[in-house]
């Protein structure tokens, strides 16, 4: 995708990940990254990436609200709101919610995974019956703006 790209996140539906509580909300596609805003819920999680997405993909997460215990490699390790953090190529990394309130990050990714429009990817898991929310639904878990 080229040109300006300005994407209001009260507009964006979230994907469920898996059967793991975990929401993501895309959006920047670009040529050379791709950024989500990560929704997970008390209880919510990610499990760590595999040996293959480990190699693919640099992250950085800058955590909003909420908090998160991170396993990074073999550590795990708590943090909180206003945090940041790099992952370089070749460290697993996983996320669970053990708090009171949904943990909100923005998740940078370079390069970019093979990724699909909004449209796209709301016609692919409405197909295969994965978990999609509609914006209201996934405004209404976040603790800012309440």
């Amino acid at each position: 995708m080229h040109g300006k790209q300005i994407v209001q996140l009260a507009t964006v539906p979230g994907f469920q990940h898996a059967k793991d509580n975990y929401w993501a909300r895309p959006v920047v596609f670009g040529k050379n990254l791709f950024t989500y805003v990560a929704q997970v819920p008390p209880g919510g999680y990610m499990p760590p990436n595999g040996h293959a997405e480990k190699e693919e993909f640099e992250t950085s997460l800058f955590l909003l609200e909420g908090e998160l215990e991170i396993t990074y490699d073999d550590e795990t390790f708590t943090i909180g709101p206003e945090t940041a953090m790099h992952r370089p190529l070749g460290v697993r990394f996983g996320v669970k919610n053990r708090g009171k309130v949904t943990a909100t990050y923005v998740l940078t990714f370079s390069p970019p995974p093979k990724t699909e429009t909004i449209e796209e990817k709301l016609l692919r898991f409405t197909r295969e019956n994965r978990g999609v929310r509609t914006p209201d639904e996934m405004n209404a878990m976040r603790v800012l703006g309440t």
